[in-house]
């Protein structure tokens, strides 16, 4: 979040930003919802312009869409943007740990475990709040020792993700979860071994399958071409 806001509307804009992005990933506000700025304000107890402030960093992360003179939506739940998003993480976070791997210490190990603990107990009582940080955590660790232009690119394709993750692991087994923690674990294994090529595709990997699960179940027939292509170059880079 832009830190060119200075003071007590910093506060606020950042207020409204974290309840309101929690209203659209939870799906308080449905796929499509046009957005009444008035009654929205009155809802959550604000002013007009932090409400403003944080619907155009929303806007900017793919949760909300502006037309002119229309009201601001809900974003749709968009099978390309699905697409075009995990195709770019496969590709630029893959490199990024292939860069990070050298540069690991026992004190990154040491957050990297604290964060796969933390994400198999949420993810025990299956719960997506807890979860998340943790998660975020970690996958910024994995791209930590990449050149810092490179880590720009890749946070916010990880903000805009988040949305088609909870839509992967909404209502799924527990199974799911489990899958994820071992993909994870197996993530940090290799980093140990300092292996980047193996650590890369486990990544890669990874990444498509959270894709794949999100589009199976808003668009199932739709064929994830970009996703296959990214994994494919991937894997292909590290034979």
């Amino acid at each position: 979040m832009s830190e060119s806001v200075r003071g007590t509307a910093v506060s606020n804009t950042e207020d409204v930003y974290v309840r309101l992005r929690d209203m659209l990933l939870n799906g308080d506000l449905r796929p499509g919802t046009p957005i009444s700025q008035v009654r929205l304000a009155r809802e959550l107890g604000v002013s007009a312009t932090p409400l403003r402030e944080a619907m155009r960093l929303l806007q900017a992360e793919g949760l909300l869409v502006a037309e002119h003179n229309r009201r601001a939506r809900v974003a749709p739940i968009d099978p390309a943007d699905i697409e075009a998003v995990y195709a770019n993480r496969i590709l630029t976070e893959a490199l990024a740990l292939r860069l990070t791997v050298p540069k690991l210490h026992a004190d990154d190990f040491e957050g990297l475990h604290d964060d796969l603990l933390a994400m198999a107990d949420a993810a025990q009582q299956e719960d997506l709040k807890a979860w998340e940080p943790a998660h975020r955590r970690f996958h910024r660790r994995l791209v930590d020792g990449a050149d810092p232009a490179l880590v720009r690119m890749i946070e916010p394709l990880i903000d805009r993700s988040e949305r088609y993750r909870r839509v992967g692991l909404a209502g799924s087994a527990p199974r799911m979860w489990e899958i994820g923690n071992d993909e994870h674990e197996a993530i940090v294994q290799a980093c140990e071994h300092r292996d980047p090529d193996l650590a890369s595709t486990l990544l890669a990997r990874h990444l498509a399958r959270s894709a794949l699960t999100a589009l199976a179940k808003v668009a199932p027939e739709q064929e994830p071409a970009a996703i296959r292509t990214a994994l494919g170059m991937v894997q292909h880079s590290n034979d």
